[in-house]
């Protein structure tokens, strides 16, 4: 299958050229025509780099812009639903702008059956139950209770010597820390063994944790940490967006874990430059 031009500027970015590749992603998002490929790769790239220059007004503006536009279409925009939900919920939280009637109104223009109308129509009916904060990614208990083991995978490894384990069986236990919310445990496994966690969500875990503690520094060696651990999920899936969304995280993605994320290459194109 032939690579549309979006992917391949989103590509490019990934290598570490996200601010340069921006204005290029935001002209073909304002294509008209959006329902196939390229314009809402573009457009859904662009909402992922404008939240990491805190531009969640504009963010929105450019998903509902989109939705508005394009979504009667039908076409492979409807089949979509990060990162679009997630700007009109992050603008509630960090521009003042209020995602219900926006939800509601992107919803409308979605046909029957969608991914993208399901989707909507799931966020609208949670947003008041939950909040935005818990909608957003990589939400965690941060500063919650410890929860219990019964169930959990890896549970079993958590009393063992870290050691003393292979790379798969550390993974289980870093994921069952995790799991049960075990802070105090994987605080004391980083700083006994120097073992990091190898999973981008548990070093974005750690990371919360830390912020609520007020570890400023420990919290950004943990959102770096979790740079190098990232992989898209998509071709379109230009960068994490959860340490700039997360308002917890926010705490931790100072200056320094900003300007790493935007002009270092991540995910496949950090690993072809090795």
């Amino acid at each position: 299958m032939a690579v549309n031009k979006s992917e391949k500027i989103v590509s490019h970015a990934r290598g570490g050229n996200f601010l340069a590749d921006l204005p290029d992603l935001l002209a073909i998002a304002g294509r008209k025509g959006g329902a196939r490929g390229p314009v809402w790769e573009a457009a859904a790239a662009a909402v992922q780099i404008l939240f990491w220059t805190g531009e969640f007004g504009q963010a929105a503006d450019l998903a509902e812009e989109l939705i508005e536009r394009d979504g009667p279409l039908g076409g492979e925009l409807c089949d979509q639903s990060t990162p679009f939900r997630q700007a009109l919920l992050a603008a509630q939280l960090h521009a003042e702008k209020p995602a219900a009637p926006r939800l509601a109104a992107c919803t409308e223009r979605v046909p029957e059956g969608r991914v993208l109308r399901r989707d909507f129509e799931w966020a609208s009916g949670e947003l008041a139950r939950l909040g935005a904060e818990r909608l957003l990614p990589c939400h965690s208990d941060w500063g919650g209770p410890v929860l219990p083991r019964d169930g959990v995978i890896g549970a079993d490894l958590l009393d063992r010597d870290f050691r003393g384990l292979d790379r798969r069986q550390g993974r289980l236990v870093w994921e069952a820390l995790c799991e049960t919310n075990d802070f105090t445990r994987a605080h004391q496994l980083l700083t006994e063994t120097g073992a990091e966690p190898e999973q981008y969500s548990v070093c974005v875990w750690m990371a919360g944790w830390y912020a609520t503690r007020g570890e400023i520094e420990r919290g950004e060696r943990m959102l770096l940490a979790a740079h190098s651990r990232w992989w898209p999920y998509a071709k379109w899936d230009a960068i994490p967006d959860a340490p700039v969304l997360q308002p917890a995280l926010r705490l931790v993605a100072t200056d320094r874990v900003r300007h790493h994320y935007l002009t270092r290459a991540i995910g496949p194109e950090a690993q072809a430059a090795e």
